[in-house]
């Protein structure tokens, strides 16, 4: 039968002790970070993916006959778009979240920008509605912008 002396007993509890607490330090240096990333990673992707299902509500192709638009491939021909929608700054706000960056132009408009993994999408408003989207690839740099009128298409 062992026999527990205080002095064992409070040098097992002082290591333990020691133990615990190197393992949250170790954990909080390798493994909190990583869940971080991971989390940062999947909130690029959930944007990403907010920015494709509002362009596809708010842009409309418009009749008329196809323009050539360079890419990165090679020219191809497009049919211009338009605004399907124009609603208010909260509601765009409300389908894509906060936005990453806010600007205000000399005339009192916002421009409102989302960041995705593959896109940026910067929402103009005047007066509170919106009244033109430009959706970059930022990858190639080129992109579309959209306005109420398919007349003011401009691909770049």
């Amino acid at each position: 039968m062992a026999r527990w002396s205080f002095g064992s007993l409070r040098t097992r509890t002082i290591i333990i002790q020691v133990a615990i607490f190197a393992g949250v330090i170790l954990w909080l240096t390798l493994a909190l970070p990583k869940i971080q990333k991971e989390r940062a990673a999947a909130e690029l992707a959930r944007g990403e993916q907010k920015i494709e299902s509002f362009v596809q509500s708010a842009v409309v192709a418009a009749g008329g006959e196809e323009i050539a638009v360079s890419t990165v491939e090679g020219a191809r021909r497009v049919r211009p778009q338009r605004l399907r929608i124009t609603p208010a700054v909260g509601d765009v706000q409300q389908a894509l979240g906060a936005p990453d960056r806010s600007m205000t132009d000399f005339r009192g408009g916002q421009h409102l920008t989302w960041l995705g993994t593959r896109h940026q999408l910067e929402a103009s408003f005047a007066k509170g509605r919106l009244y033109a989207v430009t959706l970059t690839d930022l990858q190639t740099g080129h992109g579309i912008t959209v306005y109420e009128s398919s007349a003011q298409f401009r691909p770049f």
